[in-house]
């Protein structure tokens, strides 16, 4: 098995698609450093990016890896190549050695950042390294069960502002993980989509996700009630810090993107309307979150 590799089945399996919403957190990590020192430094900030598209690139590579080893990805129920690079011709080893390289190419920009920032960021980092492997990997991989979506939202959604902030303002402060609620929220509703749309799937793979717990229809109305939480949350944060004109203007951002959430509500959840539901929620993460950092960034 196997045919030659090609340039881009390297990026399907590094999924380019997801990389907006992976550099979502680290824009809100550099909108709250912004905020607290009316600074921001260019070249840490561009690490900070470089690092989590690897990251994210290498996570894509390593549940690709996995799923297929485990039989949950097949020709039968994968739509196409840019969904299951493995199944449709890439081997299984290239695949993790991909993996391991992104992991690689992400020590290089991270590298800069300990000798810049010292040891705290290189612990977060793997911290959320950690969580990537056991998401994948191990007898019951957390991808296996129905926490997924809350440690997905953690690692990505939560240490990347955690650690981003330190970088850029050289101060730990764990308040920003509140501060990073919108992005872990919106994380998390990406896995739910995803595991939404995969019900059946997952259940004939032995997956035991919060939507397979739910059920269709349960996972539906949750999932509606989950987007709307979503959307007032970045405001009730920024209300709770009495940061009222930040409010303000997340709100006005809101009104640009509203149907958008609407339409997201009504989209059934399964197999067939899997593209136009993480292709919206992708989207959605992106302007929900970039209109939170404008906001935190501007807004007194």
């Amino acid at each position: 098995m196997g045919k030659p590799l090609k340039f881009k089945d390297i990026l399907n399996l590094a999924a380019p698609h997801s990389w907006t919403a992976s550099v979502a957190p680290a824009v809100i990590a550099m909108a709250i450093s912004f905020h607290r020192t009316g600074q921001l430094d260019p070249l840490l900030a561009a690490c900070l990016v470089v690092i989590v598209i690897l990251m994210q690139s290498a996570v894509n590579a390593f549940d690709d890896y996995a799923d297929y080893l485990k039989g949950t990805d097949t020709l039968e129920n994968s739509p196409d190549a840019f969904d299951a690079v493995i199944v449709y011709g890439m081997k299984p080893r290239t695949a993790r050695n991909l993996g391991f390289l992104f992991l690689l190419l992400a020590a290089i920009p991270a590298a800069y950042v300990v000798w810049s920032c010292g040891l705290v960021p290189l612990a977060i980092g793997l911290a959320g390294a950690l969580i990537i492997f056991c998401y994948a990997f191990g007898k019951i991989p957390i991808s296996y069960l129905p926490v997924g979506e809350l440690f997905s939202g953690l690692a990505m959604g939560g240490l990347v502002p955690l650690a981003g902030v330190q970088m850029l303002t050289g101060r730990l402060d764990f308040s920003v993980l509140l501060e990073a609620l919108p992005s872990i929220i919106g994380i998390g509703l990406i896995l739910f989509s995803n595991n939404g749309c995969d019900i059946a799937r997952d259940r004939v793979a032995g997956r035991r996700t919060l939507a397979c717990l739910l059920g269709p229809q349960r996972t539906r109305k949750c999932y509606r009630i989950a987007l709307w939480i979503w959307l007032v949350c970045p405001f009730v944060v920024l209300a709770v810090q009495g940061r009222w004109s930040g409010g303000l203007i997340y709100a006005l951002g809101c009104l640009t993107f509203m149907h958008l959430l609407i339409r997201q509500t009504t989209l059934p959840l399964g197999p067939e309307s899997r593209r136009p539901v993480m292709g919206g929620i992708t989207t959605l993460v992106s302007l929900i979150c970039f209109a939170y950092a404008f906001a935190c960034a501007v807004g007194a």
